[in-house]
């Protein structure tokens, strides 16, 4: 196709009272496009009161250009196609990266050891102190709260002050996040639990006791209860090991395979319905040591059911003493957290929270030891506490085989939890944060932690928030804090062997008040959206009824079928014109959109592609008209024809008279077959040169501006309604398509049974192309296009169209809907395209 002459294009700027004239002539010279603008000044001031009282905006556009087929614009303007991307091409971009110099070196390792840049910019005066404050806070914070959540997950409580200590020294080197409290969290230590239970279900191993006999010599015989409580807990914390390291592998993998964006599929919902139905096993593991009552270990499916039974059979074996003792530990914690701590007429008045935690277990292990309460009312203590850090144990992962499964779920979701609150933290303190190298700060923390005996660790809200709040500025804080737990773990540690469980279960529970109030989520989520409401609760529903593994894997499966619903059924509606504009909207939104007459412009909010090409054909169809529905009546006809003619046969011979004229069928307008479609690679077929008999329907314009991408059999749908309506001479035109359709179309050979002019640049350049050639078909004048017929039939023409003036509002948003009357429905986007309204030929 030869290319235009040179255009010129006029651009007119007025507004209410002033006028500017803009003259840019525009050539193709050598592929390149030039303006020359002669701008006139501008006064714009206006009276406030008449700007107030105008319901739109009074600056206008005019502007005078061709009509543009996607042909004629790539082919003026040099279309190039989109730089391809391939293995090959990324390989290749890697390797010219590599260099092996002293520069590249430093960026590697100040990469991957991201401490070294944030100590370069660490100001001691401005940032030492509140570290050490924050630090030392935190650090009281971990004591009862290790404890607590060892003591969860099923191990003894010394266990979780090695997770405390150990992962928090390791991510000060490797950690991006600056604000994050790493170490025991209660939804990871509940799933190490749980994967300890299985495997310990699996490998048949259960607390046993028998009796002994002892010769004390002299012929003294005596007997005495024994168990093999020793091997129980070795099997239980190399099970924990376990977990712990293979869950450190996924991570370091993860982040090796840069797959750090994993984590968007755990979207926000499905993460607090999860935790909150973690939230719920936890609570209920710690009833027992409320009550001080004893219940079996259940795991599985349905194990919340079969462990409250449990209690609830227990029940009347509730040691007094220990329940008073949780409901005063309770109530203590609750009065201080909520009306000191959080107080905001006394928290600013504070140097730092009160560590209430601390408090009730210094006077719990004080309380226990002076009153006896073990050897008295049977109250159950922690237990001995070692001095000193664990060696490490090269030999403590047998169980490995047995909790791939468990150590995976694990894994992800540590990584979701921590990664999701340190990038909270970054927005608001305005810096970055890189999830593959946070997959590795993770994974490296819980390799190494793995031989000194501690369990998988996490991020914890409630420490993080703490940490920030009491003005912590880096990782130094967890320096300061591991080494308060230092002098625990050496020191301090033996003195707690008096502090009863029921102390550690109170500051769980009370802990878990965060966590219970997203159920407040279901109000918001119901408001804004059914799918991610849906979500949550069945995400909470399966976490509960079923286990927490399995809970998150249904969540997961479950956001991922709503996200193919979506896809597979999306939003569809038909455009019509804002009277005076170029703007086309949905006209069950705008009430002042009007449909063109014989044209329906049809939009497809999503991509096409296997999944969702059949309803987007038979939305298509339902909006527009049905070549089905078409077919039939056309047999119909085709059936009173024939009656009509065997009855004009019938009369001729019954009047013996053969000189009475028949009518020609293939003359006869309303009775018109539909042209047989043939699918061969001959040349496009050219314009429709009749007009359809049995719909009132001319032209579909199909806007594809939102259509990312179109696969192949998207495209062979495309073809089989082009062609279906194309049997019944109705012109289908596609607007709007992007770049990569239009390669689509090109690699699926579209071109060869469909013309490129059928592909505008706008879909006012395919409504004023199909205004034109309707009137060139009909030879009628269109009032509302101002169009003279001057030209014959519009398949053998040669149209040389220049556009006149025509004129589109700049409107931004809020105007145009309340000029517009815009319906409840979310505004769309606004396409300024050129308006064109008078054409002459």
């Amino acid at each position: 196709m030869a290319k235009r002459s040179p255009t010129r294009c006029k651009i007119i700027y007025h507004t209410s009272n002033h006028l500017l004239t803009t003259a840019a002539a525009v050539s193709r010279q050598c592929n390149h496009l030039y303006l020359d603008h002669s701008l006139r000044d501008i006064d714009r001031s206006h009276d406030v009161d008449n700007a107030e009282s105008e319901s739109f905006v009074e600056d206008m556009v005019v502007i005078e250009r061709p009509i543009y087929t996607q042909n004629d614009f790539d082919q003026g303007f040099d279309a190039g196609q989109r730089p391809k991307h391939t293995a090959l091409s990324w390989m290749k971009g890697k390797v010219k990266k590599c260099e092996c110099s002293a520069a590249c070196v430093r960026k590697t390792v100040s990469h991957h050891l991201p401490f070294l840049s944030i100590m370069k910019e660490y100001n001691i005066k401005k940032d030492f102190l509140p570290d050490i404050i924050a630090g030392l806070t935190v650090g009281i914070m971990h004591i009862p709260q290790g404890m607590a959540y060892g003591l969860l997950s099923t191990l003894q409580p010394v266990y979780g002050l090695y997770v405390s200590f150990f992962p928090v020294i390791l991510y000060f080197f490797l950690g991006t996040s600056k604000h994050i409290s790493l170490g025991t969290f209660a939804v990871i230590s509940l799933m190490v639990g749980s994967a300890v239970d299985k495997g310990l279900k699996d490998n048949n191993i259960v607390l046993k006791t028998w009796n002994q006999t002892v010769d004390n010599g002299g012929g003294n015989i005596t007997f005495e209860i024994v168990d093999n409580s020793d091997e129980v807990e070795t099997a239980k914390l190399m099970l924990a090991m376990s977990v712990t390291f293979i869950a450190g592998v996924i991570q370091i993998l993860l982040g090796i395979f840069r797959l750090g964006f994993l984590t968007v599929y755990l979207s926000d919902p499905l993460i607090s319905g999860f935790t909150t139905g973690a939230a719920c096993h936890v609570f209920t593991s710690q009833i027992k040591h409320i009550f001080g009552i004893h219940t079996n270990r259940h795991s599985g499916v349905f194990k919340l059911i079969y462990t409250y039974i449990d209690i609830f059979t227990n029940l009347p074996h509730t040691k007094p003493v220990t329940l008073i003792a949780s409901i005063v530990c309770m109530f203590i914690l609750v009065i201080i957290k909520e009306y000191i701590n959080a107080n905001p007429k006394i928290k600013p008045k504070l140097f730092m929270p009160i560590p209430v935690e601390l408090i009730v277990v210094v006077l719990g292990t004080i309380i226990s030891y002076f009153a006896q309460l073990q050897e008295k009312y049977s109250v159950q203590n922690v237990g001995d506490i070692p001095i000193g850090l664990p060696v490490p144990n090269l030999n403590a992962f047998n169980y490995i085989s047995d909790v791939i499964a468990d150590s995976i779920a694990v894994a992800i979701v540590s990584f979701a939890i921590s990664v999701s609150m340190s990038k909270i933290f970054a927005k608001k303190h305005n810096y970055a944060i890189d999830s593959n190298q946070e997959l590795l700060a993770y994974g490296s923390c819980n390799i190494v932690s793995s031989f000194f005996s501690a369990f998988v660790s996490a991020a914890s809200l409630s420490r993080s928030l703490i940490q920030e709040d009491v003005g912590g500025r880096t990782q130094v804080t967890g320096l300061v804090s591991s080494t308060l737990l230092l002098i625990v773990l050496l020191v301090v540690g033996p003195y707690f062997k008096t502090l009863p469980n029921c102390v550690l279960a109170a500051i769980i529970l009370v802990a878990l008040k965060g966590m219970f109030k997203q159920f407040a989520d279901l109000i918001a989520l119901w408001k804004i959206s059914l799918f991610d409401f849906a979500t949550w609760l069945v995400t909470f529903c399966a976490t509960v009824f079923l286990d927490v593994d399995l809970g998150l894997l249904v969540g997961v499966v479950f956001a991922l079928l709503t996200v193919i619903m979506k896809s597979q059924r999306p939003y569809s509606c038909l455009l019509g014109q804002v009277p005076g504009t170029d703007i086309y909207r949905d006209i069950s939104v705008y009430k002042v959109a009007k449909e063109i007459p014989n044209i329906k412009i049809f939009r497809f909010d999503s991509a096409i592609f296997f999944a969702n090409s059949e309803f987007f054909k038979n939305s298509l169809y339902k909006l527009t008209v049905d070549p089905y529905q078409l077919k039939k009546m056309q047999r119909k006809l085709d059936k009173r024809k024939k009656n009509e003619k065997q009855l004009l046969n019938l009369t001729i011979d019954s009047i013996g008279s053969a000189d009475i004229p028949i009518p020609d069928s293939d003359r006869t307008d309303t009775l018109t077959s539909p042209p047989v479609i043939q699918n061969s690679e001959a040349k496009p077929p050219q314009f429709v040169s009749q007009v359809p008999t049995l719909t009132d329907i001319h032209y579909i314009i199909i806007d594809c501006s939102t259509m990312s991408y179109v696969d192949s059999m998207g495209v062979k749908v495309l073809q089989q309604v082009i062609s279906e309506f194309r049997a019944f001479n109705i012109t289908v035109y596609l607007a709007q398509c992007k770049s990569s359709v239009r390669e689509m179309f090109v690699k699926t050979n579209f071109y060869k049974t469909e013309s490129k002019n059928y592909l505008f640049v706008t879909i006012h350049d395919a409504v004023v192309s199909a205004q034109l050639h309707q009137w060139a078909v009909t030879g009628e004048s269109l009032a509302n296009t101002g169009i003279s017929n001057t030209a014959g039939s519009s398949h053998e023409i040669d149209l040389d169209i220049t556009i006149g003036e025509a004129t589109s509002r700049a409107e931004n948003v809020n105007d145009f809907n309340k000029s517009n009357g815009v319906r409840g429905i979310p505004q769309q986007d606004i396409t300024s395209n050129p308006v064109i309204e008078n054409t002459h030929i």
